[in-house]
């Protein structure tokens, strides 16, 4: 299995991977500097650092998600599609383990996302804020502390929602149900409740979500290696 993820990796092109991560990072930056310009929107949304933590987290899962989707679509759905998967079904090879390696990738590089990506962005902002004093209030340890831990089981959650769009895009092998699946479970996620929060704000959404998604992802995979090509 270690070794079919090595494959895939040195499969993968790691600097497109890596400036996707930059770039990410940098125009959630963007969207936050510009909150940051409109004094109603900073009045609104930068008013705690609290309110800021969940703000970066809602971008970064976003991002992330819809990432890992253009990565199912590449890495499993255009496979299948274009049935190349049946040369690597060729080799004496368990099918389901080449790809659960596929899947581990994703999952990995979602959480790396999630879970780095919240990290520069909040150090990004809080360096901004001492200069521009969008909040005057200081963080606290305590602040940091539940934040870390909360991000750290963020990250997990989101390496298995991420694999949700797996079963809309193995239905026909269409990559614009992969991906357009996974923009629904943001906008859902996202979407307002009757006082102002999100669904994303409830920490028990996304973690029935990600185990659902670990669930699903090994039962396509299941069905997928069963089929006939």
């Amino acid at each position: 299995m270690l070794n079919l993820i090595k494959l895939e990796i040195k499969k993968m092109k790691v600097g497109s991977v890596l400036l996707s991560f930059i770039g990410i990072n940098l125009g959630i930056i963007s969207l936050l500097l510009l909150l940051g310009i409109d004094p109603e929107a900073a009045s609104e949304f930068l008013t705690s650092y609290e309110s800021v933590f969940m703000l970066i987290e809602m971008f970064v899962v976003a991002a992330s998600v819809i990432y890992a989707s253009v990565l199912l679509s590449s890495m499993i759905i255009e496979e299948f599609k274009d049935k190349t998967i049946t040369v690597l079904f060729m080799y004496p090879v368990n099918r389901k383990k080449i790809l659960l390696s596929k899947l581990t990738i994703i999952s990995f590089i979602t959480f790396f996302f999630v879970s780095m990506s919240n990290i520069i962005v909040f150090l990004s902002f809080y360096y901004l804020n001492t200069n521009l004093h969008y909040i005057s209030a200081p963080l606290t340890q305590d602040l940091l502390m539940e934040k870390a831990i909360h991000i750290f089981v963020i990250s997990i959650a989101c390496a298995g929602m991420s694999l949700i769009p797996l079963l809309f895009g193995m239905i026909k092998h269409s990559v614009s149900a992969t991906v357009i699946s996974s923009i629904l479970i943001v906008a859902i996620l996202s979407s307002s409740t009757d006082n102002g929060t999100n669904l994303f704000s409830f920490v028990f959404v996304p973690i029935i979500l990600g185990v659902s998604g670990f669930v699903i992802a090994y039962a396509v995979i299941n069905k997928a290696v069963k089929a006939d090509l």
